[in-house]
């Protein structure tokens, strides 16, 4: 019987549910420290990744009386997920936050040295001391677990307030993009999905040109009252100033409270989901104006961000099978040899069984988005997620249904013989679980090294013809091995390129934000990548820096949190030398914006002149005096 201590394993619950920011109740908390034998390390990692600990087995845990063993304990109550913010913030300003984190320091400092222990490094002293694990080790995930626990007790990163930068670092860089911010932390992956949109070319030229419809006798537009075009109106707003203003940090309080935003309240909420979400909202409203956009105009419809769906055996008949859809989830957990955005896609969308079709696209749109969710567990080495600066969406068209499929079907073909290779292959060199061909090079070494003739010229006649058989033998196996190893590598080649056909490659969309979530809790914790006149941007918090094409195609952060890249944006490939789109912002928004940078300049030079008047006045001014301000009139 594997006794527990009560009081033990309430203390590592509290810690558990304190590491996770108080968004579990105390049932979800225990099930998982059980499931994982009261390894607080472990029991962490794993809700972080989203257990919580229904599949725990009771056998190994057991109550102190037997009468308690021998009657059926009930179900666990369901764990609830709090819709509200988490009642206690460890990174609060207020004093009472600061004393409860200064306790619960303490309490991980004079914690029992029996099972997990968490407390100061032995490494010498560092202002910045954080907690880590007693038991180090050079585990990836570990370290990774290490900066969750660290974030819970960083007071500052998911402060609830908006601070906006200091004056004389709010003038935007020449070229440079912005930033774009809610006032409330936990509204910033919906301040990332538009801020995305925003790079995306077809979007941001349809935004910029779009109008409201004339009332019947106006002349000049109104802005709108309510509805989709109301919302439309804000983002317009938003983009103007995005493109136009000389502000480098832009709220984004305003247009988010049209879209209304789901919060994103605790750490077990991944923030791909919220967004996901979102992104359907803020594209299917924005598709519906486009649409009354083109029928009030006399247009042809086009498809901006709703693309059409369904089954590659409905034909052109009418009915409601067709389905629309805006972005497309992806599992990016899963096996290595198909953890990449195409491969998955294809295994996704594809069925074996006869009754059921492949799903393809019957009306494409101009812009395609992916969720890359990351749901279950992996074992083994974790690899991360590709997804490539280019796709086409031609295999997966309705009207190319019958040539993927046939190149599907010889890289079906292709992978059979394959894996008949490399059987054979193991055939050659591996008999009831031994390698052969090390035994066959040990009887060879025998032969030649140690097999003593003792002066007989027969025993060493036949021991020379042994070792040369023996050697006959080995060359012939290694040169097939070789030879199979060849065809292996062409077949795979050959099976990885059928569909890089020029027929299935004429639908190019181009790769344009990437959002991505470390892993951690906190509006520091989620950044993106938007590509801008060619050249790529990290943006984090009001942190703006430029990256290279291969650090945004090769992110491996959260990997070991169950986070990473999770939102991808892709839009059709412009003609050559059209990235430089007619950007048409209405007048009035457009006047107001350059008042806004006129305003600011005069700011910035004021402050300037202030600053110069005072250095020169500290300088000629007696010592008494320096700590006196000049006035300067601006």
């Amino acid at each position: 019987m594997h006794l527990h201590d009560d009081s033990k394993e309430s203390n590592n619950i509290e810690l558990l549910i304190t590491l996770m920011d108080g968004s579990v109740d105390h049932e979800v908390a225990r099930r998982v420290l059980r499931k994982f034998d009261g390894d607080v390390e472990k029991a962490a990692s794993a809700m972080i990744e989203g257990d919580r600990g229904e599949d725990t087995q009771s056998s190994l845990w057991s109550s102190h009386s037997q009468m308690e063993i021998n009657q059926p304990r009930p179900l666990p109550p369901p764990a609830v997920r709090p819709n509200s913010p988490i009642n206690i913030d460890l990174t609060g300003d207020d004093d009472h936050n600061d004393e409860l984190s200064r306790a619960l320091k303490a309490s991980l400092e004079t914690a029992s040295q029996e099972g997990p222990i968490f407390g100061p490094s032995k490494r010498p002293a560092d202002a910045n001391w954080a907690m880590v694990p007693s038991n180090q080790n050079n585990d990836p995930a570990a370290d990774d677990l290490d900066r969750a626990i660290q974030a819970s007790f960083e007071q500052a990163d998911t402060g609830d307030e908006y601070q906006p930068l200091p004056l004389d670092q709010q003038w935007r860089k020449e070229g440079w993009p912005v930033t774009l911010r809610p006032t409330k932390h936990t509204m910033v992956y919906a301040a990332l999905v538009l801020h995305a949109l925003f790079y995306v070319p077809q979007i941001r030229e349809r935004v910029a040109n779009w109008r409201p419809a004339l009332p019947e006798g106006a002349t000049e537009a109104e802005p709108p009252k309510n509805g989709p075009e109301l919302l439309m109106w804000k983002l317009v707003e938003t983009f103007t100033n995005m493109d136009l203003a000389k502000l480098v940090d832009l709220d984004a309080h305003e247009v988010l409270e049209g879209f209304k935003p789901e919060p994103w309240s605790n750490p077990a909420q991944p923030p791909g989901e919220l967004s996901q979400r979102f992104f359907e909202k803020v594209a299917g409203a924005l598709d519906k104006v486009f649409t009354h956009e083109f029928i009030r105009t006399g247009q042809a419809k086009q498809r901006i961000m709703q693309f059409q769906y369904g089954n590659s055996n409905f034909d052109d008949e009418p009915g409601e099978l067709l389905q629309d859809a805006s972005i497309v989830r992806v599992e990016a957990l899963g096996r290595s040899d198909t953890n990449d955005l195409i491969g998955r896609l294809s295994a996704q969308l594809s069925n074996d069984k006869d009754d059921v079709k492949r799903q393809v696209i019957f009306e494409p749109s101009e812009v395609i988005a992916f969720h890359l969710a990351r749901s279950g567990t992996v074992t083994g080495e974790r690899k991360p997620f590709k997804y490539p600066k280019h796709i086409y969406l031609d295999q997966f068209l309705k009207e190319n249904v019958e040539l993927a499929e046939s190149k599907r079907v010889q890289q079906r073909d292709l992978h059979t013989e394959i894996q008949k290779l490399m059987l054979h292959n193991k055939s050659l060199t591996h008999f009831n679980d031994k390698d052969t061909l090390t035994d066959l090079r040990s009887s060879i070494y025998y032969y030649e090294n140690v097999a003593d003739a003792k002066g007989d010229d027969e025993r060493a006649r036949v021991t020379q013809i042994m070792s040369n058989k023996l050697k006959s033998i080995l060359v012939q196996v290694e040169k097939e091995i070789e030879a199979s190893d060849i065809n292996i590598a062409k077949m795979r080649d050959q099976a990885s390129t059928l569909l890089d056909c020029p027929e299935l490659q004429r639908a190019r969309y181009d790769l344009r934000s990437v959002l991505v979530h470390d892993g951690l809790y906190g509006r520091k914790h989620l950044y993106s990548y938007v590509q801008d006149k060619g050249l790529w941007w990290r943006i984090e918090d009001t942190s703006i820096s430029q990256v290279s094409e291969g650090i945004v195609l090769e992110d491996s952060v959260g990997l070991h949190l169950g986070a990473g890249p999770y939102l991808l944006l892709y839009s059709r490939a412009l003609p050559e030398g059209a990235e430089l789109l007619d950007l048409q912002w209405p007048p009035p928004i457009k006047i107001n914006v350059e008042n806004h940078n006129r305003v600011l300049l005069e700011q910035l030079q004021c402050s300037e002149a202030e600053s110069h008047v005072n250095q020169e006045n500290v300088s000629v001014l007696p010592q008494e005096d320096r700590m006196e301000s000049m006035d300067v009139l601006c």
